[in-house]
């Protein structure tokens, strides 16, 4: 069923439910001495009866019931339905206000109306939005009224919807974060992103300093263009490309001239920033990110393992001169190294997370659903055959195997143009041959032992190859050890292995051991387009569950990747203008401000901005510690079954922000305590944890003389509890110093000293 159909049904129900209540109310009046309630007036129809009557037509469901029970009772309470419709108090804006005496609640209402009613539209001063339908604020009086007039064609309750970021966000605890007391929204924190660039202009990442309405400031502290080859910005200030600072930003921002030449192309950048540190202001803070006051250092990049780490590490440096902790997104990879964290590229990122107040996030990768890995494992002597596709002319296959195996391979075209041909490579040896059907390069560890990891490693190259076309690669134990083998292409692009499998999928640089590597599960599967109609992704799963394309683990020397799982399917986000994305109107939202797409690209940054909000509360811990931290408290479900894929299972960062800091106290084999906010005045929340399974857990709050004012049993399960500031006789706290503990079995934890003020 799509969602027009879901729609049709609900109103319907509607029509039934009104349909059975004016039939309840004909049955009542018939054995009742009371007059008939009004509602849709009877046959025969007077004049006024029968534009009454039509009225009710008019109306949506909601709103028809709402006429009915302020005729039943005209000082109704709209607050029950706030949840459900925009709902606004006396004392609000309304258009009809001067011509009636306002009175009571308003209701948001949308208005379409007949093409020529313009002077209807400008008599009642309605907020036009198209060319036929508008907005307005109305009492239920009032919009009882305008649905008689006869230039109306229907009235909408301005229903709450579920935004579709705003369903990610609040999926892993970020939007509770946000609202608690102390706020965690990334202030003080440095977020970088390593992209294909990013809308500067995009009111998101912008703010409005001086409170004149224009958003003039940018979050951005700098920005980086690797792939910019002119003298703009400050060239001297970086190795190559260009570099922007936030004052030439805010330049080009309040003159409009061509000061900043960034431009993101394909969207992908805009879009994964605004996941992690978008803070809604093109959206009437709708559509917000994880970290919304976090600051942003940008690099664009050309994409070369090189570039990349001279990114990540231009951000961190400046992160370092502002004295401001750093989290760096990653949503890029390949398949070309070794698997297991030991490649140079690899090394060079997790090098910079020697210091504290760093980490480093990247994506798993989107081949979760694709037979781009091959393993196996040789006895001695034995042989083994599999088959590789090229996806394109040009294809390179890489070949992983123990120091201490003799591995032979070869390689035997698939004879479409002439016989076919194998072209073999003992262990250290090297070949290059032209087949009929393309060229054949092969090397056999011919330097040996590979130093990163004393393992062997194979490279295939194939070159004017027919994609599509079907080669045959043999390895064979020549009186070695023998031992297992894995077998990649250097991009899931170039091709795959049919007798493969989708494990050992995840990329690098997502396979080191430092760096948080990210899958993808679905929250959401439906978005609106900017052409108005429902869309979805065709390989979307159910909400829960696990994206197809989600790469799983473990890496090639037995680790669990990805570490945890994070939204990433139907994520809408910042949508970067005259980009590759925004030519879609399936992707793109009505408004063109934002966009919804899907990848383990928009898992990381939701990772992202998490570790902003744990920096912000700690901006010393290690890469180490956050990593522990989001596993520790990661969630898991039904769905979460199998580490290969979801790793520690779905982030949870409310519940890792409330036991931060709190491993340090269980590691003295205390129970640990901590509580906010601190001062409080009505009321205080407590988290605490404890050592093994205790049959015991208390609470104890004593004043500075010692005297026990309060004191309850906790749940040994438990990791909150929230107290309303009421001493043992149920009498509030009086302002003053107090002292927290919690007790497991008789062991106390250290005390906690809260101030309480006067409300």
């Amino acid at each position: 069923m799509n969602l027009k159909e879901l729609k049709v049904l609900r109103s319907d129900s509607w029509v039934l439910l009104w349909s059975v209540l004016v039939t309840v109310l004909v049955l009542v009046s018939a054995v009742s001495p009371s007059p008939s309630p009004p509602g849709p007036p009877s046959a025969p129809y007077s004049r006024e009866e029968r534009i009454l009557a039509e009225s009710y037509t008019k109306l949506d469901p909601l709103l028809r019931l709402l006429t009915y029970r302020t005729q039943r009772s005209p000082q109704i309470n709209m607050a029950p339905f706030a949840p459900m419709v925009a709902v606004y108090g006396p004392s609000s804006y309304a258009p009809l206000a001067a011509q009636s005496e306002e009175r009571g609640e308003r209701i948001g209402v949308l208005i379409k109306l007949k093409a020529a009613s313009y002077q209807l539209s400008a008599r009642l001063s309605l907020t036009p939005l198209s060319q036929d339908l508008f907005s307005a604020r109305l009492t239920l009086d009032e919009l009882r009224t305008l649905a008689q007039h006869p230039d109306v064609v229907f009235i909408e309750a301005d229903y709450r919807l579920e935004p579709h970021i705003d369903k990610s966000v609040p999926s892993v605890g970020g939007r509770s974060l946000h609202e608690a007391v102390p706020r965690a929204t990334g202030q003080g924190v440095i977020v970088g992103f390593v992209d294909t660039g990013i809308d500067w202009t995009h009111r998101d990442f912008r703010i409005d300093r001086d409170g004149d309405g224009f958003e003039e400031s940018s979050r951005i502290v700098w920005l980086w263009d690797q792939t910019e080859t002119g003298f703009f910005g400050n060239p001297h200030m970086v190795p190559f490309g260009t570099e922007y600072t936030r004052e030439e930003i805010e330049r080009a921002l309040s003159t409009n001239l061509q000061l900043v030449h960034e431009r993101d192309e394909s969207g992908h950048g805009t879009h994964v920033a605004g996941i992690a540190v978008g803070d809604g202001s093109a959206s009437g803070r709708t559509y917000v990110g994880m970290a919304p006051n976090a600051e942003i250092i940008f690099v664009k990049t050309s994409y070369f393992t090189t570039d990349i780490v001279e990114g990540v590490r231009y951000i961190f440096e400046k992160a370092e001169w502002l004295g401001k902790p750093a989290v760096v997104n990653l949503s890029l990879g390949g398949h070309f190294g070794p698997h297991d964290g030991t490649s140079l590229f690899e090394q060079g990122l997790e090098a910079f997370l020697e210091r504290p107040g760093r980490a480093l996030v990247a994506s798993a990768g989107n081949e979760g659903d694709q037979k781009i890995h091959m393993g196996g494992h040789l006895r001695p002597r034995e042989a083994f055959t599999f088959t590789f596709v090229p996806n394109a002319e040009t294809a390179y296959v890489n070949i992983w195997y123990p120091g201490s195996a003799n591995f032979a391979v070869s390689v035997t075209s698939p004879g479409i143009k002439g016989l076919p041909q194998t072209v073999l490579a003992l262990r250290g040896q090297g070949e290059l041959v032209t087949t009929p059907d393309g060229l054949v390069q092969i090397d056999n560890a011919s330097g040996g032992l590979d130093p990163r990891n004393r393992d062997r490693s194979i490279a295939i190259s194939l070159e004017r190859v027919q994609p599509g076309s079907l080669w045959s690669i043999t390895l064979t134990d020549h009186g070695g050890t023998g031992g297992r083998f894995d077998a990649w292409p250097g991009l899931s692009t170039m091709g795959y292995f049919p007798e493969g499998d989708s494990f050992s999928t995840v990329t690098e640089p997502a396979t080191a051991k430092r760096i948080i590597a990210v899958g993808a599960y679905t929250t959401k599967i439906f978005w609106m387009g900017f052409d108005g109609q429902p869309h979805r992704f065709t390989d979307a799963q159910g909400e829960g569950q696990l994206a197809r394309f989600s790469a799983r683990g473990p890496t090639r020397d037995g680790r669990i990747k990805p570490d945890l799982t994070a939204p990433g399917t139907a994520i809408v986000s910042t949508l970067a203008k005259d980009s590759e994305v925004s030519r879609s109107e399936k992707l793109v939202l009505p408004g063109g401000e934002y966009a919804a797409m899907q990848g383990t690209s928009m898992a990381a940054p939701h990772v992202a901005g998490a570790i902003a909000l744990l920096l912000q509360a700690q901006p010393r811990l290690h890469a180490e510690e956050i990593l522990n931290q989001l596993k520790s408290t990661a969630l898991q479900d039904a769905w979460t079954t199998d580490p290969r894929a979801w790793g520690a299972g779905k982030l949870q960062i409310d519940r890792g922000f409330e036991t931060l800091g709190l491993q340090d106290q269980l590691n003295t084999g205390r129970p640990a305590l901590k509580l906010g906010p601190n001062p409080a005045e009505r009321s205080v929340t407590l988290f605490y944890s404890t050592v093994g399974t205790p049959r015991t857990v208390e609470l104890m709050v004593f004043d500075l003389r010692g005297r026990l004012v309060y004191k309850r049993e906790l749940s040994p399960q438990g990791q909150r509890f929230h107290w309303t500031l009421r001493d043992l006789d149920d009498r509030p706290l009086l302002p003053g110093l107090y002292l927290v503990l919690v007790t497991a079995d008789g062991r106390s934890s250290a005390p906690y000293l809260l101030m309480v003020r006067k409300p």
